[in-house]
């Protein structure tokens, strides 16, 4: 299943965007974006010392973003790959406005051995790039 956590490889993050649009999710809701406390907000905690709430939640599960000078965010990696996971997703979605579903879904699963769901997945960030480039030239010949 894909999620944000620190301890996981950047092809399960990004993963999340194709297995949104094959389950036809219409939103994702991650909790937080920004909890820099302990469970129940007891104490707060240092984000960039204590990446688990103090062992409340998975390692960075409490906040895609890090405190910075000011009071301003400073995105994490995992935000970062989630960003283009939702770009992922919006580039399906709008090959499928220009093709057809049918279309775009052969398009994913080419070359796979097993149809993609939330537990099966190519594990290789070199497949994510490879299918991001075969949408791209796609769009660019029904644009």
């Amino acid at each position: 299943m894909s999620n944000t956590f620190i301890a996981m490889p950047a092809h399960r993050t990004r993963i999340l965007g194709v297995q949104l649009y094959l389950s036809r999710m219409t939103g994702f809701l991650h909790w937080a974006y920004n909890f820099y406390f302990s469970q129940y907000a007891i104490h707060p905690i240092d984000p960039y010392l204590n990446t688990d709430c103090s062992g409340f939640a998975p390692a960075g599960d409490a906040f895609q973003v890090y405190p910075g000078e000011g009071g301003q965010p400073e995105e994490s990696l995992r935000l970062m790959l989630f960003l283009h996971a939702m770009q992922d997703l919006r580039a399906l979605s709008y090959l499928e406005k220009l093709s057809s579903r049918e279309e775009v879904e052969a398009l994913i699963h080419q070359g796979l051995s097993a149809p993609i769901t939330m537990k099966v997945y190519p594990r290789e960030e070199a497949w994510l790039l490879c299918l991001r480039h075969r949408v791209n030239q796609r769009i660019k010949e029904l644009a």
